[in-house]
């Protein structure tokens, strides 16, 4: 359902939501080696984050990265974004570039009600929601 790199960034955040206290960073090498993702990788989903608010980074000895907000306040739906962009979730199923409700595919009206339903179900669900669950499972 996302791109590999949207489901690093989750995990990235799921992690970082699970140690998040004030000032309290997590160095990309601890973040890497914890959920097993190349680390030239991570590093640059940790700066696709931070550049637009959801991570603060610190330099320095005890820099690293930590949540921009509150872990209540992100939605698998503001990750996603900032990784794939916007058009990840909205665009045409068939990849049509002219698809909308005036001029739908053959799938749109099918479609839509699916992608209304995840975005309800899935895309608004925050970190705090999902850490809470995820208590005993690997990010892995």
């Amino acid at each position: 359902m996302f791109s590999k790199t949207s489901e690093y960034a989750i995990k990235i955040m799921i992690y970082l939501s699970s140690k998040n206290h004030k000032d309290n960073y997590s160095q990309v090498k601890e973040i890497s080696q914890a959920l097993e993702t190349p680390e030239p990788f991570t590093a640059k989903i940790l700066q696709q984050l931070a550049k637009v608010g959801l991570l603060i980074s610190m330099k320095g000895k005890n820099g690293g990265f930590a949540l921009g907000k509150d872990s209540s306040e992100i939605k698998i739906l503001d990750i996603v974004i900032a990784i794939d962009g916007s058009k990840s979730v909205t665009r045409c199923v068939l990849g049509l570039s002219d698809c909308s409700n005036e001029d739908p595919c053959p799938l749109h009206h099918k479609y839509y009600k699916i992608k209304e339903q995840i975005k309800k179900d899935v895309l608004e669900t925050n970190l705090k929601d999902i850490k809470d669950r995820l208590k005993n499972l690997k990010l892995k």
